[in-house]
This record gives structure tokens, C-alpha cells and sequence, in this order.
């Protein structure tokens, strides 16, 4: 992860947040969230290329889990 661990980190903290927040309340993501979420998927987005393999193939399923978190969201 290198130069962007801390960020990575806080993003997969966030984002991992969201869909457990959706999963144990069974209550959809509130605008807040939204925006939260879709500001750390674009942030996710932009760190992707510069990831070594492993990290990478792990970064790609936690932007999966957000981005079927808004789409179930309906956003």
C-alpha cells in the first residue's frame, strides 16, 4: 500500500462501515451516507492503478461491495 496506507485504510473503514451499517439495520443508507460512500468510491477509484497486486485484487472487492451498496440504494 505504501505512500497511501493511511488513506487506504480510512477508506476501507468508511466504505466497510456503510455496508455493515446496511446489512445489521436492514435500513437503507441515509443522504449522508450517499455522499460519503460515492466521495470514497471516486477517492478508491483514483488509488486503484497505483496498488500492487494483492492490494489491488482486495481494494477491487471492497469498491464491488460500495458500489452494490448504492445501486441497492438506489443511487
Amino acid at each position: 500500500m505504501g505512500a497511501h496506507e493511511g488513506e487506504l485504510m480510512t477508506l476501507d473503514t468508511v466504505i466497510s462501515g456503510c455496508v455493515t451499517y446496511a446489512l445489521e439495520s436492514g435500513d437503507a443508507l441515509d443522504e449522508q451516507r450517499v455522499v460519503i460512500l460515492r466521495d470514497c468510491l471516486a477517492d478508491l477509484e483514483g488509488l486503484l492503478p497505483e496498488l500492487e497486486d494483492e492490494a489491488r485484487d482486495y481494494f477491487q472487492r471492497v469498491q464491488q461491495l460500495g458500489r452494490l451498496l448504492l445501486g441497492v440504494a438506489g443511487s
